[in-house]
């Protein structure tokens, strides 16, 4: 059985990753194997393809050193089928008559565009908005980004004459073409969502993008769930590389590639996909009503095969555990304090319905019950309970947000499709393959059984799977999917469900609820 060879890059909140990924054609035929990985800290727009270039030489290289050959192929024929980009979301840049990045990127988490957002709120409805676009008008999003540019860089926004989000910008130099895909375009609130089984649309909203001064041919060209952006062109990138005519993908927003790759893709299918933010996400046949979704806080989606989806997310995942190891870590490594959570015995973990409660809100809350004010606190008596065994309430903590997300999400699906009922809970991301106390809290927690995903990147390595899908090169009807640990990270057997899972969830929630239950945890305002 021979195997494929595909490219996937991961532009992330913090780090980018490029992975040389050997994939079977179909589920049938054998396990998805990660062959190299190189990463650098994310860019600045200007430095982009540099990078970029640097970490696929690196990988191509990585991968020759370790292998005489790959099933029977050469060592020195390491050249990818396709190349996949993923990227995170709801991040641009405007970019010159030359297709030049004016300025570093407008990021997700700038926070910068709440006042824009606002107005756009107030001009067109909260409601409205919500309706066309499945997304929530808020300060990360690229309608309000864009506003707020010709507001307050006014220079900026006269000499834009593109804008590009991040996986666009890099296909954009790999191919000469400035295409997206429809998973990042749908979270800008410029992008019309259409009813289930109705077609993507190819462009973004002249209407929408008319209220920011802007027409559809200033963004990228939407490429169909089915479609690839380009192929590579002669230059730079061959001297990385690639070959010259190689399909290049934008396989889109990466919790939702990262989902796919995992295998949840039918309706019913979940995703839990932890990075710096997490995202619950849930594969549905019909769309829920869309102003119950609003009020939840969540996002209707489509996957990146283009079926209904909800989206929930938290901006406090690995944000939370980086907080926790400058503010309550006393210097502890995480390999460390982690290690000591995974072994620490029941006897010796807080109680989970009357020890105390982290709420892990570095920066506010996005859903259940936004709460943009809500800040880390420990809630209830930490006496008695050392740096351990706090941090082991802390990834409850985390755990449990993540639950409250996925039973809120799970209701709304319901009321749309009664015969809704997920049997697992499929979790990935680096954490997933690394973080035996984390998981375990997660398994323990949550209401279905867990299955951790057994990659260290599945999103660059989803990006290279995505790729080959749709350069059309895999089974059609059985791609792969990602592989599952048998158990923890580590070792050690995936324990289910505990007894207490439901009384401290509840717990939990009480305690987000009421914001003045505790005092802030000391330096709890990052």
């Amino acid at each position: 059985m021979s195997r494929l060879l595909g490219l996937g890059i991961d532009v992330g909140t913090t780090n980018t990753k490029v992975a040389l990924v050997a994939v079977p054609r179909s589920a049938a035929d054998g396990a998805v194997a990660l062959l190299a990985v190189a990463s650098a800290p994310t860019p600045e727009p200007a430095a982009l393809d540099g990078v970029l270039r640097g970490l696929t030489a690196r990988a191509l290289t990585t991968a020759a050193q370790a292998a005489t050959g790959i099933e029977g192929r050469p060592a020195t024929d390491l050249a990818p089928l396709a190349v996949g980009v993923a990227s995170m979301a709801e991040t641009g840049v405007p970019l010159d008559a030359d297709g030049r990045p004016l300025g570093p990127w407008l990021r997700w988490d700038g926070q910068r565009a709440a006042a824009e957002a606002t107005a756009l709120a107030h001009r067109l409805g909260a409601t409205a908005l919500f309706e066309a676009t499945g997304v929530r008008p808020s300060a990360k999003v690229p309608l309000a980004t864009l506003a707020w540019l010709a507001a307050h860089d006014p220079g900026r926004r006269a000499a834009l004459a593109r804008w590009a989000g991040v996986a666009d910008l890099a296909a954009l130099h790999l191919t000469g073409d400035l295409v997206t895909d429809h998973t990042l375009a749908g979270r800008s609130m410029a992008y019309r969502l259409p009813p289930v089984g109705a077609a993507l649309p190819t462009a973004f909203d002249a209407g929408l993008l008319a209220e920011v001064g802007l027409r559809p041919e200033h963004l990228p060209r939407v490429a169909a769930p089915d479609a690839v952006a380009g192929v590579v062109r002669p230059g730079p990138w061959v001297q990385a590389g690639l070959r010259a005519g190689t399909p290049v993908a934008v396989a889109g927003h990466d919790h939702a590639v990262g989902a796919w790759a995992a295998g949840v893709r039918d309706p019913g299918s979940t995703a839990d996909s932890i990075g710096t933010a997490e995202a619950v996400c849930t594969v549905l046949a019909a769309d829920p009503v869309r102003a119950d979704v609003a009020r939840a806080g969540m996002s209707l989606v489509r996957t990146v095969a283009g079926r209904p989806a909800l989206l929930a997310g938290s901006s406090s995942a690995g944000a939370m555990v980086r907080w926790w190891l400058e503010h309550e870590a006393g210097g502890r490594t995480p390999e460390d304090l982690f290690a000591a959570v995974a072994t620490l015995p029941d006897e010796g973990r807080p109680d989970r319905v009357a020890g105390p409660v982290v709420l892990p809100y570095v920066a506010g809350r996005q859903t259940p019950d936004p709460d943009p004010a809500a800040r880390v606190r420990v809630v209830g008596d930490r006496a008695g309970h050392d740096q351990v065994a706090l941090a082991a309430a802390m990834v409850d903590g985390l755990a449990l947000q993540a639950r409250w997300m996925l039973d809120a999400q799970l209701a709304l699906g319901a009321a749309a499709d009664p015969s809704l009922r997920p049997d697992r809970l499929v979790v990935l991301g680096g954490p997933a393959s690394r973080n035996a106390a984390w998981m375990r809290a997660k398994a323990e927690l949550s209401p279905v059984p867990v299955r951790l995903v057994d990659c260290a990147e599945p999103v660059a390595t989803g990006a290279a799977l995505l790729a080959l899908h749709r350069a059309g090169l895999l089974d059609p009807d059985d791609p792969p999917v990602l592989p599952a640990l048998p158990g923890l990270p580590g070792g050690g057997p995936l324990p289910g469900p505990h007894p207490d899972a439901d009384a401290a969830l509840a717990r939990f929630v009480r305690a987000a609820r009421d914001p003045d239950s505790s005092a802030p945890t000391p330096g709890g305002h990052p």
